[in-house]
């Protein structure tokens, strides 16, 4: 399926302004520079450029339909990753507290790549290594308190 870019730029202008609105009611935190709200703004902002680039793009661009259906979207390999993706990324908001960032996302990002073929052991190592070390630099270099679920303790 393919949208126009002025659709998804202005879905992405709507969204950055949405992280622009909630990122003012962040608090500030004593004594520095950088607090909570420079991130989402930086992101915010991001988003807003971003999408008026594509709807600019996307109206200079020969005109054709607003959605249209790629044939390499009616494989259903794609169709179960996509299901994946969605339906995991659910499943692991609703259960966040309780499994935690480390074993959750290794567990949605090797089932990312069952769903897309990569199948080899390794996968699941490399899944492993990548929400560690994201979780490792989210805890200890940017102070996100993120769930640390089963392993609580040992992280």
């Amino acid at each position: 399926m393919k949208f126009h870019d002025s659709i998804i730029g202005l879905l992405l202008v709507a969204f950055g302004g949405w992280v622009l609105w909630q990122a003012q009611g962040f608090p500030d935190m004593p004594g520095q520079i950088i607090g909570p709200a420079t991130f989402p703004t930086l992101l915010g902002c991001l988003c807003l450029l971003g999408g008026l680039m594509l709807i600019w793009e996307g109206r200079k661009a020969s005109p054709h339909a607003l959605i249209s259906l790629h044939d390499g979207w009616r494989i259903g390999s794609r169709i179960t990753c996509v299901a994946v993706a969605i339906l995991g990324t659910l499943l692991l908001a609703v259960t966040f507290e309780q499994v935690g960032f480390p074993v959750g996302g290794t567990l949605l990002l090797s089932a990312l790549f069952l769903s897309a073929g990569l199948t080899h052991p390794k996968w699941i190592g490399v899944s492993a290594v990548f929400v560690l070390t994201v979780h490792l630099v989210m805890t200890r270099l940017l102070y996100v308190p993120l769930p640390s679920g089963f392993v609580k303790g040992l992280l």
